[in-house]
């Protein structure tokens, strides 16, 4: 599985408390090793640091101008005194002719083919980010829950929990986030299915996903106009949040 693919992504979003709304939209996500890059730079359709139809620019993830493989193993160095050389696989939404909005990029840290942490990047409207780092139980990575950080949604409080679940199989991944408190109610995930990575496929994919990070924005603000027709609680943010980190 931990291969370099093209991804055929959907994404839905459920709300169950205190009012109901739901909407879904595709997108497409590349999953990569970020240390081999020379392995995506062979691709007239999709480059790293360079402008094109798809492209990845590292200077959109972590909270850094430089390597971004040695960014991230020096996080997980400082707060868990890591020895083993690990291979780090991005899940992530590419630019598309040089824009994107990334909600949500997820680092999948991997020792022989096991994942041993994963990191969870999210972003927000307001150009706020938060990487949140998350060190797994190798008996059973697919469940696990983090502290809400960030302010994501006017429509979300603060004083939320997500619960993950991350199934990954041969043709694909399932990835779950729930935002759960006693008032409050979203089921959110993704469905991945993987495509094999060349130019022929990049470029199929770029006709069929056409201007889907603008559409990205469209949709979330058109969300919100429906959700205030239902009444939801606006809830402001309260403060500036510089790029930050949390772990667990």
């Amino acid at each position: 599985m931990l291969n370099n693919y093209l991804c055929d992504t959907e994404v839905y979003h459920s709300r169950h408390l205190p009012f109901k709304n739901y909407f879904n939209y595709k997108i497409c996500s590349i999953f990569f090793d970020i240390k081999k890059t020379e392995k995506i730079n062979v691709f007239k359709f999709l480059s790293i640091n360079k402008f094109n139809i798809f492209s990845i620019n590292f200077n959109d993830y972590g909270n850094m101008k430089g390597n971004l493989y040695s960014f991230i193993i020096n996080k997980l160095k400082k707060k868990y005194n890591i020895k083993k050389t690990y291979t780090i696989h991005l899940l992530t939404s590419p630019r598309f002719f040089g824009y994107i909005f990334n909600p949500i990029s997820i680092y999948f840290v991997s020792y022989k083919k096991k994942i041993e942490y994963i990191i969870y990047e999210v972003r927000n409207t307001h150009h706020e980010k938060h990487m949140y780092f998350k060190k797994l139980n190798l008996k059973n990575i697919k469940k696990h829950s983090i502290n809400k950080r960030l302010y994501v949604s006017p429509f979300l409080k603060m004083n939320l929990k997500y619960f993950f679940s991350v199934i990954l199989k041969k043709s694909g991944i399932k990835i779950v986030i729930n935002a759960l408190s006693k008032k409050e109610r979203l089921y959110t995930g993704m469905n991945i299915k993987f495509v094999i990575l060349n130019d022929k496929n990049l470029f199929l994919m770029a006709l069929k996903r056409l201007f889907y990070a603008q559409k990205i924005i469209i949709m979330i603000h058109f969300q919100a106009i429906k959700i205030l027709f239902k009444k939801g609680k606006f809830n402001f943010k309260s403060k500036t949040i510089k790029n930050n980190f949390s772990y667990s």
